[in-house]
């Protein structure tokens, strides 16, 4: 049988969570029945990444228009691409992002070529425009059951939709390096609980700092590592929050290590990972912290809820409680050793559930009911138990 060709869309040249997802599975599928191609909407580093992994990169700017608070298909934007699918022909498109892409279903309904949109955001609201988009995708791929429950809260199809959890490599220890983190750190001996996500208010960088602020005369050991760039934050939030961790006490005490490519390695450094986010749509570095055999500290609200067992691979907290934050790190601070339980039965829960294997194994089977024309629905426990049309 002939290669597929798929045609990746990507609105964003950052490295986000989102864009991670595309690549690894680009990366891990099946060469031998599909070609891959991703179209990225500028230079960056995400194009940069894929060019590493050697997959087949175009630069197709995608800028929408907006105006007076609405966001439109560009005209010339729609041009470049409807050119590039009736050059390439593919037999499918796959956007990374429903809310975010204005132009892959127009170019795909007018070329007459399916789209699969991925939804990796809470759904809030939608507009006429997204609802259009959506109504003429094969398929909605969400993340996460709580996004696929948000799709109904914003009047999108949910009959269109099913969830493939994104996936990660279940032996990422054996390519991190924590312990050389530590030393170029100097986090030593220390019992270090860190936060790793971008930075930007949603977050919840403000309760982790202040959450530690509550610990630190109590634990002289511990370290507070604070891990990610500015991305799409407000112009100074990095230095507010420095400036925060100084009016708390936390000179010293509170690290602050910017954008790390290593970032797997400097959490393997960690011996908590705290996702403090006021509500995450999956939580990507928490799967990878897991992988990692590293307890998690998460907000009870979104993907955590999915992914992380309460007491079991770690502890849920409400979002903006640092009080509650503080007080779920004291807990594994006083027990180490409970810690490591709980991050030997989290990498197992990921080697069971949210492998990228598993991830694009999903993924194949939809683009072979899409290109067959089909809705089969092949229902599988997923990890709580309940019947679904993946796990």
């Amino acid at each position: 049988m002939a290669k597929r060709r798929i045609l990746y869309i990507s609105p964003n040249s950052l490295l986000g969570g989102g864009e991670i997802n595309q690549m690894l599975l680009v990366h891990n599928l099946d060469r031998s029945r599909f070609e891959a191609e991703v179209a990225v909407c500028e230079e960056g580093p995400y194009a940069g990444e894929l060019r590493h992994l050697d997959v087949p990169v175009t630069i197709l700017p995608m800028a929408p228009l907006r105006v007076r608070g609405w966001t439109f298909p560009s005209a010339l934007s729609l041009l470049r691409l409807y050119g590039h699918v009736r050059t390439r022909r593919p037999h499918l498109l796959h956007s990374s992002s429903l809310p975010e892409d204005h132009h892959a279903a127009l170019a795909a309904w007018l070329a007459g070529v399916p789209v699969i949109h991925d939804v990796q955001t809470i759904m809030r609201t939608a507009s006429p425009w997204d609802r259009w988009r959506a109504a003429r995708s094969a398929r909605l791929v969400c993340i996460s059951d709580a996004i696929q429950a948000s799709l109904a809260r914003a009047r999108l199809p949910v009959h269109r939709s099913e969830v493939i959890y994104s996936g990660v490599d279940p032996d990422l220890r054996k390519q991190v390096e924590g312990l050389r983190i530590r030393q170029e750190l100097g986090l030593g001996g220390f019992d270090v609980i860190g936060i790793a996500s971008r930075l930007s208010p949603e977050k919840g960088h403000e309760y982790f700092l202040k959450a530690a602020a509550l610990l630190k005369d109590r634990f002289p050991q511990a370290r507070f590592l604070v891990v990610g760039g500015p991305l799409y934050a407000p112009h100074g939030y990095e230095d507010h929050l420095k400036q925060l961790a100084g009016t708390l006490g936390l000179d010293g005490r509170a690290l602050f290590t910017g954008f790390r490519r290593d970032l797997l390695s400097v959490m393997a450094a960690m011996d908590v990972l705290v996702c403090a986010a006021d509500e995450e749509a999956l939580g990507r570095v928490v799967l990878e912290a897991m992988a990692l055999g590293k307890p998690v500290i998460a907000t009870r609200a979104g993907g955590p809820l999915e992914t992380v067992q309460d007491g079991l691979t770690g502890l849920l907290v409400p979002p903006r409680d640092a009080a509650s934050l503080a007080s779920a790190m004291e807990k594994l601070l006083v027990d180490l050793d409970a810690g490591r339980r709980m991050g030997v039965l989290g990498k197992a829960r990921v080697q069971t559930y949210y492998t990228i294997r598993q991830n694009v194994q999903h993924v194949q089977r939809l683009y072979d009911e899409v290109l067959a024309g089909s809705r089969k629905e092949k229902p599988n426990a997923d990890p709580d138990g309940r019947k679904r049309g993946v796990s």
